[in-house]
């Protein structure tokens, strides 16, 4: 039966972890419950917390077949390795994190029969991963200070996308304001040099400074929506850039109803 996918912000209790002491249909109803919900999610293993259950039972589909791992436990550590981690418990982020290279693995099958398991590459790290969720734990915990509070950013803002910690002092969504500011200063001359303008051409201005000031009310709905999209990108500063793009946003709309209501009284 295909189980609910458990996800953050749930976490394990201290029941988790607990070993299997009676092979029979209650454990064996377990593992085929793991591996159709593998199949509907289209994954490569599962840790039986991840399905609800307490039970120390991990099962990783290779190819067309099922490795079942009851009771598992790491004999044996090789080398270091990085890798970029991604787990249904957090859909949607990854994180750098370090493994062992190599494992060696004790477990019992579903005959409780004691077996050995060598591992390297991605088995290797399949299996600490789903050790991790067996025992109440997930690759968080595995991650340094850096990369803790980098994933942390992304937890809060929910998106893969943030790649920096730190606040930088020039950003993209500058440039739609540069334009902005471009387009208000040649807004105030055209009003300027309408004193001085014939009714034929006085017209034409007029149609000019409606478009460039329509133009000018979406390169403010753009700046407000890119803005907060870029900004959710730096955890460090994201709290005072919020503040500054509504501040922004407010001062240049301020400066376009000024732009519209001279347009209004003085060419129109």
């Amino acid at each position: 039966m295909v189980k609910e996918i458990i996800k953050y912000p749930t976490t394990p209790s201290l029941e988790f972890g607990a070993n299997v002491r009676f092979f029979n249909e209650e454990l064996f109803t377990l593992i085929e419950d793991i591996k159709d919900t593998i199949e509907a999610n289209d994954l490569k293993a599962l840790a039986a917390f991840q399905i609800g259950s307490p039970y120390n039972v991990i099962v990783i589909k290779d190819g067309e077949k099922y490795i079942e791992l009851i009771n598992a436990r790491v004999l044996k550590r090789e080398g270091t390795t990085q890798t970029q981690e991604t787990t249904a418990y957090f859909p949607g982020l990854s994180a750098k994190t370090k493994r062992y290279e190599k494992i060696k693995v004790i477990y019992e099958d579903r005959n409780a029969k004691q077996q050995f398991l060598e591992a390297d590459g991605e088995l290797s790290i399949i299996i600490q991963r789903k050790l991790d969720y067996s025992f109440g734990s997930n690759f968080r915990v595995r991650l340094d200070d850096g990369e803790r509070k980098l994933f942390d950013a992304k937890l809060e803002f929910g998106t893969d996308a943030i790649t920096e910690n730190g606040c930088p002092t020039v950003f993209k969504r500058d440039r739609i304001l540069h334009t902005f500011k471009l387009l208000f200063v040649l807004g105030l001359i055209g009003v300027g040099i309408s004193f001085f303008l014939k009714d034929e051409i006085l017209e034409l201005l007029k149609n000019i400074e409606n478009y460039g000031m329509l133009f000018m009310a979406v390169l403010l709905v753009v700046y407000f929506f890119y803005a907060q999209y870029e900004g959710k990108q730096y955890k460090n500063c994201s709290s005072c850039q919020i503040g500054n793009i509504i501040g922004v946003t407010a001062i240049s709309l301020g400066k376009l109803l000024v732009l519209f209501a001279l347009n209004y009284f003085l060419v129109g």
